[in-house]
């Protein structure tokens, strides 16, 4: 089946295509999600954010020019209000070990365990990182933007963001090479 672009979905959903507007919401809603539940680090924060986002999407639609992608400039309103999310509850979120973020697919039991245990690690790595470092990587690695699509959303230079970018995996790399110490001590 054919798959519609962004913009002929937009121009419809301008348009009253209420068919094209639940296109485009069911194409981002899943990301969106996903990307407030590693960010805020909670369920429901993470459904405030999609629910925030899809009613500015809906009342600004039109406004959307096309400088950059679509997707770029989505998970730009929704990171604009998941800092601002993170600014009014002034504390860092922590995440609870129910929440998985790994990938259920592996080729053997022991691979699976193996790769569900490590991105365990470093999600539990990722809050200890201050929100804009944690935003970068979360930027960069599970919505794959580049370097220089993350400047445009955060209105920085290309140089802050891999400076930030690098000293987020600086850090975890630190974290994680302590949780791998302690780890080991226990045994």
């Amino acid at each position: 089946m054919f798959k519609r672009s962004d913009e002929s979905l937009i121009e419809k959903a301008i348009g009253g295509d209420a068919k094209a507007w639940q296109q485009l919401v069911s194409r981002y809603q899943a990301p969106l999600y996903y990307f407030g539940l590693r960010l805020l680090g909670s369920p429901d924060d993470a459904r405030d954010l999609l629910q925030d986002v899809l009613i500015v999407l809906c009342r600004n639609l039109a406004q959307y020019r096309g400088d950059s992608s679509f997707k770029s400039w989505l998970f730009g309103i929704a990171n604009y209000r998941a800092m601002d999310m993170l600014r009014k509850r002034k504390t860092t979120t922590e995440f609870t070990d129910e929440h998985d973020f790994y990938d259920d697919e592996a080729p053997s039991f022991e691979q699976q365990l193996y790769g569900q245990q490590t991105q365990r690690l470093v999600q539990q790595q990722l809050r200890h990182l201050p929100p804009e470092q944690r935003l970068v990587v979360e930027l960069r690695f599970y919505q794959q933007f580049t370097f220089d699509e993350i400047a445009d959303q955060l209105a920085l230079s290309s140089n802050t963001i891999k400076s930030r970018f690098y000293a987020a995996l600086d850090k975890l790399r630190t974290q994680l090479e302590l949780a791998d110490v302690e780890q080991s001590a226990n045994f």
